[in-house]
């Protein structure tokens, strides 16, 4: 822009310098009674050629500063941005079966479901996180693939909590109503995973079994959910065990 903007005003000097040297010529060649009316016409055409180019060169100016810039999304941006969204569950439950000296249950036998509680989920297929509020509880589920490796149907093994995994291990984390693990031991089972054709999660059953601080008192549950409208699975009763 600055360039186009620097050859008008040149070809505008140039020209000036062309009409001044013409001037001069004349001037010389000429008799007194002629220089007048000379100066007089170099003097418009001078004018005439500055004027002339500054309405090029901000014609030019506008022009190339109105011209339409098109900017693609990046397919990783977006995908990104829809992971972030979270979206309500169709129809889910949650099941707890905790042992009693487990921390984060407490001993807790519950089924959840999304007819008296609500559920939401949101990720990725590297990462996934559900959240589960009602009868007075708050929870946040979290499954992460190891670092090589993307969500899948499978067991994942020798868990560590999500938001710290320190190399190639799986990341569990499961908390709320005030309490969470510092550190922990665990794994997952995942029987369904489907993604719709926007890249969000369809439909997920996932089992886990956490110890916090790698004790030996486990938290056990499976946690099931659907954002398509019209599916449905039959929670299972709060006294079940939940088997990986």
């Amino acid at each position: 822009m600055i360039y186009v903007v620097a050859v008008v005003a040149g070809l505008a000097t140039i020209g000036a310098v062309l009409i001044a040297v013409g001037f001069g010529y004349e001037v010389a060649h000429s008799r007194a009674a002629r220089i007048k009316p000379m100066v007089g016409v170099a003097s418009v055409l001078v004018v005439l050629l500055g004027m002339g180019g500054a309405v090029l060169g901000a014609a030019i100016y506008v022009r190339i500063n109105s011209v339409a810039v098109v900017t693609v999304p990046d397919k990783s941006d977006l995908c990104l941005a829809q992971s972030a969204v979270l979206q309500p569950a169709q129809d889910a439950w949650l099941h707890f079966q905790a042992d009693s000296q487990d921390f984060i249950g407490g001993g807790t036998q519950k089924v959840w479901t999304n007819v008296e509680s609500n559920f939401a989920t949101r990720g990725t297929k590297r990462d996934v996180q559900s959240f589960v509020s009602g009868q007075g509880d708050n929870w946040t589920l979290e499954f992460r693939a190891p670092s090589d490796a993307e969500l899948r149907t499978g067991i994942f093994n020798n868990a560590e909590r999500a938001p710290f995994v320190t190399g190639k291990a799986p990341g569990l984390d499961i908390d709320g109503d005030g309490r969470g693990c510092n550190t922990l031991s665990g794994r997952f089972s995942i029987r369904t995973l489907t993604w719709t054709k926007e890249g969000t999660i369809a439909e997920m059953d996932v089992l886990f079994e956490q110890h916090c601080e790698k004790g030996a008192a486990a938290l056990r549950g499976e946690l099931w959910f659907t954002t398509e409208v019209g599916v449905h699975r039959t929670p299972p009763s709060a006294d079940s065990a939940v088997n990986l």
